[in-house]
């Protein structure tokens, strides 16, 4: 941790990680849940533009960081993701799925953007003798982000909605369309999403202050 490179890189891949951890998940629960009902097959295809997404930058970002340096392009994920994760915090009782497909884009190209040329020089800035140590660490921190965040999306959900209907939706039980809470249950949606926008700010300070290689 005393190389500045490795250091700063883990610490914006930690923010990263407990800003997108839940994202899925959060999305699972709405696009079944009262409001939309959506079955899961019909969910997953609504999920489609975050994969596409991540799919078509996460290699380009890659190349183009080994041309000109992982700061420009690591740092610009974060702000992507911020735009895509403010858009989710729009959303309203129901959306289709071109309406959901721009903010699932931005954070897919987000994540594209910054997870490669982060890894990159995470990796690069290590001795050689210590990247298996250097692996390990910033998989573990990966890893710890995300269930955090996970943990922090359930805290969130279970405010404004009964736990045994919101594992009822997780299970693809009966969707209630009339449920006295689903006002309450966009609002923590919004609530997930506005949170992860600020984590994601965060995770741009250490990823800028990385420097040049």
């Amino acid at each position: 941790f005393r190389i500045r490179l490795f250091t700063a890189g883990t610490v914006a891949s930690l923010f990263n990680s407990l800003a997108r951890g839940a994202v899925t998940l959060v999305l699972t629960f709405y696009l079944q849940g009262p409001s939309m009902g959506l079955d899961a097959l019909q969910a997953g295809i609504f999920l489609i533009p975050i994969s596409v997404s991540i799919g078509l930058l996460g290699p380009l970002s890659g190349y183009l960081s080994d041309k000109y340096g992982p700061r420009f392009f690591a740092t610009s994920g974060l702000i992507v993701s911020s735009a895509g994760f403010l858009l989710l915090a729009t959303i309203g009782r129901t959306i289709t799925f071109w309406q959901l497909a721009l903010p699932l884009s931005l954070v897919g190209a987000g994540i594209g953007l910054f997870q490669s040329p982060n890894r990159a020089s995470v990796m690069n800035s290590a001795p050689p003798s210590a990247r298996g140590i250097a692996t390990g660490t910033t998989t573990t921190v990966f890893i710890a982000g995300a269930s955090v965040s996970l943990g922090l999306a359930f805290f969130i959900l279970t405010r404004g909605v009964p736990i045994a209907d919101l594992q009822n939706i997780f299970v693809g039980g009966t969707a209630l369309t009339n449920a006295p809470w689903i006002g309450n249950f966009i609002d923590s949606i919004h609530t997930v999403y506005y949170v992860s926008t600020a984590f994601l700010l965060v995770g741009i300070i250490p990823s800028v202050l990385r420097g040049p290689p």
